[in-house]
C-alpha cells in the first residue's frame, strides 16, 4: 500500500533512511538517523510512503517547487520485492512526470533501477558531495524534455 505518511511515521522513516543511507553512502559515516535529522532533511518535502504488513517499508520525498525527487528508500531487508516500483509508479503520478533527482555514480543498483522505470542519465555536469561522491543527474523524460535534453536523431 502506498500513502502519504503521517506525523507517527517519522521514526521508521528515519531508521529506514539510516539503513537505505548506510549502504548506499558508506563514505559519508552515518552514524544513526533520529526523527529530527529525518525532519531536517526531509523539511518542505511531500512524502509517500510505502507499506508492507502495515509497517513502513520505504519512502519517497519531493520538493515541489523544483520537482526534484529528494529521497527514495526502501529498506534493504525488503529489496526486490516490487515495492520500489510501486512506489515510483505512485510518486510520479502524485507529484507529476516530470521529476528529477541526484543519484551516486557508483549507486549502480539505482541507476539501473531508474533507467528500467524510464528514467534518464542526462550530459548535465553533476557534482560531488563531501562523504558522498560524484553524483549525476538522472530525470524523467517529460523532465529531460522540458529542458531540451533528450537526445536528438533516429538512434536516440
Amino acid at each position: 500500500m502506498i500513502r502519504e505518511a503521517v506525523a507517527s511515521d517519522r521514526e521508521a522513516l528515519a531508521t529506514i533512511l539510516y539503513r537505505a543511507s548506510r549502504d548506499v553512502f558508506p563514505l559519508a559515516g552515518i552514524e544513526r538517523v533520529d526523527a529530527a535529522e529525518f525532519d531536517r532533511q526531509t523539511a518542505g518535502e511531500r512524502i509517500l510512503v510505502a507499506e508492507k504488513d502495515d509497517r513502513p517499508v520505504g519512502f519517497s520525498s519531493v520538493w515541489d517547487p523544483d520537482h526534484f525527487l529528494h529521497h527514495f528508500f526502501i529498506d534493504p531487508a525488503y529489496h526486490r520485492h516490487g515495492i520500489g516500483r510501486s512506489l515510483m509508479v505512485a510518486t510520479m503520478m502524485r507529484y507529476g512526470s516530470a521529476l528529477s533527482l541526484k543519484c551516486n555514480t557508483s549507486n549502480t543498483t539505482a541507476r539501473t533501477f531508474y533507467r528500467a522505470m524510464g528514467w534518464i542519465e542526462t550530459d548535465e555536469p553533476g557534482g560531488t558531495s563531501e562523504g558522498i561522491g560524484d553524483w549525476i543527474w538522472i530525470r524523467t523524460p517529460a523532465a529531460a524534455s522540458a529542458l531540451g535534453l533528450l537526445p536528438e536523431g533516429p538512434d536516440a
